[in-house]
């Protein structure tokens, strides 16, 4: 869906968006609001986000009009990456935490990678509507070789794990890049990350060159604080200092 003259656009006031971040059991209600059923689009950040069935319902839309879908992540980006940034994205998903801090950073080059093909075409709509200047490549981070993924309805349930609950996916062949040749291709002074765990088998490299700042969001419920503290060690015995924490995301600095 491309933006028409005649597209519906929802902003939500300040005061709802408020009450929609902080009390999540709120926003099935304000979905059922007119406004919010009747929209083709939501603004947030000065970025236009498309509704999409395939991807979302409507308590989701209210989520990213409220501003409430990566938060944490977004607001230490916003403290962390400048204009002299060049950054390297793992793990865009539909782009809505990456369109914001773009839009709000103005990075001096951005480029995005994202395992799953399904959401290709929203985060591509998301790019050109905001004209936005994102490069998206559909790559995962891993170890170079191609990784099976297994892609469900719900996007968010897609992983490199195999459903172990249903049989309702698909099994696609995904390239992977390793971190190493990020760092050598890309010269990136800035990453920006979350791969839903895989941070820890996948954010390694021998050298992290030119690479200053590091904004990931860690997931302890998958590795456990043991796994954490690990990641936390690695970082810092290349150089890294944490800077940074807002619930599990991390910001770290050399």
């Amino acid at each position: 869906m491309f933006l028409k003259n005649d597209a519906v656009i929802y902003s939500m006031s300040p005061v709802l968006a408020f009450f929609a971040r902080t009390f999540p059991g709120v926003r099935l209600s304000i979905a059922r609001l007119e406004k919010i059923k009747a929209a083709d689009w939501c603004e947030f950040d000065g970025v236009l986000f498309p509704f999409d069935d395939r991807f979302m319902d409507r308590k989701r839309f209210v989520a990213i009009a409220a501003g409430a879908i990566e938060q944490a992540e977004v607001s230490i980006a916003t403290k962390t990456i400048t204009q002299e940034d060049v950054v390297v994205e793992f793990g865009a998903g539909l782009g809505i935490a990456a369109s914001r801090m773009h839009k709000l950073c103005v990075p001096k080059r951005h480029i995005c990678f994202e395992a799953n093909p399904i959401i290709q075409e929203y985060i591509t709509q998301l790019i050109a509507a905001n004209n936005l200047q994102m490069e998206f490549q559909n790559i995962a981070l891993g170890n170079g070789k191609a990784l099976d993924f297994y892609a469900m309805d719900d996007y968010i349930l897609s992983s490199f794990e195999k459903p172990k609950q249903s049989q309702a996916y698909r099994k696609i062949s995904v390239p992977t890049i390793s971190l190493e040749d990020v760092v050598k291709t890309y010269q990136p002074s800035a990453i920006f990350c979350d791969i839903e765990g895989a941070e820890l088998d996948y954010f390694t490299a021998r050298d992290f060159a030119g690479l200053k700042k590091i904004v990931i969001e860690l997931h302890p419920e998958i590795y456990g604080l043991t796994g954490q503290s690990a990641f936390c060690e690695r970082m810092q015995k290349n150089g890294f200092k944490l800077a940074r924490r807002k619930q599990q995301t991390f910001c770290f600095f050399r």
